[in-house]
C-alpha cells in the first residue's frame, strides 16, 4: 500500500531521497464559504451553513457550496447526505484533496471501506502530504484486517507530519498487537524525546508499559506527562487509577482523583474513581455520600450507580447491590453481548412449567461462580438451556444432568428462537443472585455443586499414591492480568518458596504458563509436582479435586476449587474483589473456603506466615489424603 500511495502522488523520489512530499495545495481561492466558516465564532457556523444550503439551491454548479453542505452533513453524522453532496462537488471540481477527503470520511461512516480507501487514495494524489487522508486510510486497512496496509499508512502519516499523536498511537497499537511491544514503546519515546508528545502519547506510553509489566515506567510517564501538562485532568484521572489499579495506594490514587476535579468538576471519570479511592480505604460511608450527591446532580450516569452496587457488595449488602449490579449489561466493557439475546428477561417470578435460557457473561471465574444459583432454576423450571464458555460444556454435562448445554457460538450469534422455539424467557447467568441470593442466608451451606470426571480423578489419585503419604496442596500464585488489577491479585514466586520450604506437604503446581525462570526454581524443589498434563479446565477439575488442599491467590482455581467443594485457602491482597467480602475469613459463595487477609501495613511474608502456622492443625483435623468428593 505504501508503494501505491507514493506512486498516487507522484513522490517515490521523495521515499528515496527522504524529501518531505510537498505540501497539500491551498483551498479554492476568493471570498468563499469555507474561508468565512474558519473565520466565524462557532455560535454563527450555522448560519454560514444554512447559506451553504440556499447557494446550492441557487446556484448548483457552484462546487465550494456543495462542498460546505457535505461538511454539514458528516458534521451531523448524514453520512449519505454528505457523500452525495460531496460527490456534486467532485463533479464541478476534481482537483481540490478536501473534498476527497471527506467523501472517504462519508465513505467510512456508510460502512464503503473500499470507496473510502478509493478516495483517501485521490486525496493523497492530489494534496501530496495530506496526513489526515493517510492516517485514516490506515484505520480503513485496519478495520479490513489488512494491517501491513494499515502500517505503511501510519508511517506515512509520520512521515508527512512526526507531530501527528493520533498516527504515532495507532502505530504503536498495532506493533503491540504485533508482539512487537519494544518497537511499540520506542516509538512512543520517540516522541517524548524529541519533546512532540502531547498528554496522548504519554497516556499510550504508560498503558502500554503496564501491559509489558513495568508499572514503575508507567509511573515515570504519567509523573513527566504530569509535569508538562499539569492541567490536564485527563492525565491526573489515568494516573490515579494506575495508582488504584497497579500500585495499590487508593490514598495517592483519591488525591489524584481530587486534584482532577479541582480543573473539571464535571468529570465524570474522575467523580466515580473518587469514590473507588474511598471505597478502597474502607471509607464506606463516605463513598455513599459521594455517590448519592453525583446521582442527585446526574441520575443518568451509569457509573455512579455501578459503583454504589459494588460498594454494597463488598460490604455484603446483596438486596441493595444486586439493584444496581444489572447496570453491567449497558457499560461499555460488556461489548454488547446482551444486546444479542431477545427472549425477555426472567424477573424473579414463579419458574414453575417455563423454560429458560441462561447465558454467561463476564470472566470464567465468574461464570463458574454464578452457576451456585443453577442447581436452583434447574429444579424449580420445566427446562433449563445453559449457555456457558467452551471450556465449561464437558463439566457442566456432567454437573447439571438435567439441563440442555450448551457451548458459546462464534459472536454469541446463535439464534435461540429459532434453534429452541420452546423457550419462554432468559437471565444472564449474573442477574440470578438478585432473585435468588438476596441475604447471607439465601446462599446454601454446602458450596459443592461442580461435579469432576470420575475417570481423570482415579488416574490423578493413582499418580499421588507415589507421593510417600504426604498432604498433596495445590499451589497457584498469579492471577489476574493489568486490566483486572493482576499485580496487586499476585505473589513473587520466591514468596511461595518460601511456604513449600516450611511444609511438610507435596506441593502440586496448579498455575499455568510458568516461565522458565519459575520452572527452574521449582523443579529445585523435591517436594514440588509439575504436570504438563493439564489439558484443559475438565482435567484441572479433576486434579482439584483429589488434592487435600488448594492454596491460591484470586483466579480460576479459586473457582473451581470452591464449586468442586474442595478445601481451599485464598490469599487476598488489602484491595480485595467484591465477591470476597470487607472482612471475614468466609465467603459465602464457597463454604470450603478460608480466606488469608493482607492487612494494608503488612507485606505477603506475613500472611504467608499465617498459613504456614496453619498447616499442621489442618492435616491433624482432616487427615492427609482426604479426597474424597
Amino acid at each position: 500500500m505504501l508503494r501505491k500511495l507514493l506512486r498516487a502522488m507522484g513522490a517515490r523520489h521523495a521515499s528515496r531521497s527522504g524529501e518531505m512530499p510537498q505540501s497539500p495545495p491551498k483551498p479554492p481561492a476568493g471570498g468563499g464559504i469555507s474561508q468565512r466558516l474558519d473565520k466565524l465564532p462557532g455560535g454563527m457556523i450555522g448560519e454560514v451553513e444554512r447559506e451553504a444550503r440556499d447557494a446550492c439551491a441557487r446556484d448548483p454548479h457552484r462546487a465550494e457550496s456543495h462542498y460546505v453542505a457535505g461538511k454539514e452533513f458528516l458534521a451531523h453524522g448524514d453520512f449519505s447526505a454528505a457523500a452525495t453532496e460531496l460527490r456534486c462537488a467532485i463533479e464541478l471540481d476534481s482537483g481540490q484533496a478536501e473534498f476527497f477527503h471527506d467523501l472517504g470520511i462519508a465513505f467510512r461512516g456508510l460502512g464503503e471501506k473500499r470507496q473510502a480507501l478509493a478516495a483517501f487514495e485521490r486525496t493523497l494524489a492530489i494534496g501530496h502530504g495530506h496526513v489526515s487522508a493517510a492516517y485514516h486510510a490506515g484505520l480503513t486497512h485496519a478495520e479490513l484486517g489488512e494491517l501491513a496496509d494499515a502500517k505503511d499508512c501510519y508511517s506515512l502519516a509520520l512521515a508527512f507530519d512526526p507531530c501527528s499523536s493520533a498516527a504515532r498511537i495507532e502505530l504503536a497499537g498495532l506493533l503491540m498487537d504485533q508482539d512487537m511491544p519494544q518497537a511499540a514503546l520506542d516509538l512512543l519515546r520517540e516522541a517524548l524525546a524529541e519533546g512532540i508528545a502531547d498528554a496522548a502519547v504519554y497516556s499510550r506510553l504508560a498503558r502500554f508499559s503496564v501491559q509489558t509489566g513495568d508499572v514503575r515506567a508507567a509511573e515515570d510517564a504519567y509523573r513527566a506527562a504530569i509535569e508538562r501538562f499539569p492541567d490536564n485532568a485527563g492525565l491526573l484521572v489515568n494516573f490515579g487509577m494506575l495508582w488504584l489499579g497497579q500500585l495499590g495506594d487508593a490514598t495517592e490514587a483519591e488525591t489524584l482523583f481530587r486534584r482532577a476535579i479541582a480543573i473539571d468538576p464535571e468529570s465524570v471519570e474522575a467523580q466515580a474513581n473518587l469514590g473507588l479511592s474511598l471505597q478502597e480505604q474502607g471509607r464506606f460511608d463516605e463513598a455513599l455520600r459521594h455517590y448519592e450527591g453525583q446521582l442527585a446532580l446526574r441520575p443518568a450516569v451509569v457509573e455512579y450507580r455501578w459503583n454504589r452496587g459494588l460498594l454494597h457488595l463488598i460490604q455484603g449488602n446483596f438486596r441493595e447491590g444486586w439493584r444496581d449490579y444489572e447496570l453491567r449489561k449497558s457499560r461499555a466493557d460488556a461489548g454488547g453481548i446482551h444486546d444479542k439475546f431477545n427472549l425477555p428477561d426472567w424477573d424473579g417470578s414463579p419458574l414453575r412449567g417455563r423454560s429458560i435460557l441462561i447465558y454467561g457473561e463476564q470472566g470464567l471465574g465468574d461464570e463458574i461462580m454464578f452457576a451456585s444459583c443453577l442447581p436452583e432454576v434447574i429444579s424449580d423450571s420445566g427446562s433449563c438451556t445453559i449457555e456457558c464458555d467452551a471450556r465449561l460444556e464437558s463439566l457442566y454435562r456432567r454437573s447439571f444432568p438435567e439441563a440442555k448445554i450448551a457451548a458459546r457460538a462464534s459472536g454469541r450469534g446463535r439464534d435461540w428462537r429459532t434453534a429452541c422455539p420452546e423457550l419462554e424467557i432468559q437471565s444472564a447467568i449474573g442477574s440470578l443472585p438478585r432473585f435468588l441470593r438476596r441475604s447471607a442466608s439465601d446462599f446454601p451451606p454446602r458450596g459443592r455443586y461442580l461435579v469432576a470426571d470420575g475417570q481423570a480423578r482415579a488416574r490423578w489419585r493413582a499418580r499421588f499414591e507415589t507421593c510417600g503419604g504426604a498432604p498433596t496442596v495445590g499451589i497457584s500464585w498469579r492471577g489476574g492480568t493489568p486490566r483486572t488489577r493482576g499485580l496487586l491479585r499476585s505473589i513473587a514466586l520466591g514468596e511461595i518458596v518460601k511456604l513449600i520450604d516450611s511444609a511438610h506437604a507435596t506441593f502440586v503446581v496448579l498455575q499455568r504458563g510458568l516461565t522458565a525462570e519459575e520452572h527452574s526454581a521449582l523443579a529445585a524443589h523435591p517436594n514440588v509436582w509439575m504436570s504438563e498434563e493439564v489439558s484443559d479446565l475438565d482435567e484441572l477439575a479433576a486434579l482439584v479435586s483429589v488434592l487435600d488442599l488448594t492454596i491460591s491467590v484470586p483466579s480460576t482455581t479459586v473457582h473451581l476449587a470452591g464449586a468442586l467443594g474442595r478445601p481451599l485457602w485464598v490469599l487476598l491482597g488489602h484491595s480485595p474483589e467484591w465477591r470476597y467480602l470487607w472482612e471475614g475469613e468466609r465467603m459465602p459463595w464457597y463454604p470450603s473456603a478460608k480466606l488469608y487477609r493482607r492487612n494494608r501495613d503488612e507485606d505477603w511474608q506475613a500472611v504467608l506466615a499465617r498459613v504456614a502456622l496453619d498447616f499442621n492443625g489442618f492435616f491433624r483435623r482432616s487427615g492427609s489424603n482426604s479426597s474424597s468428593a
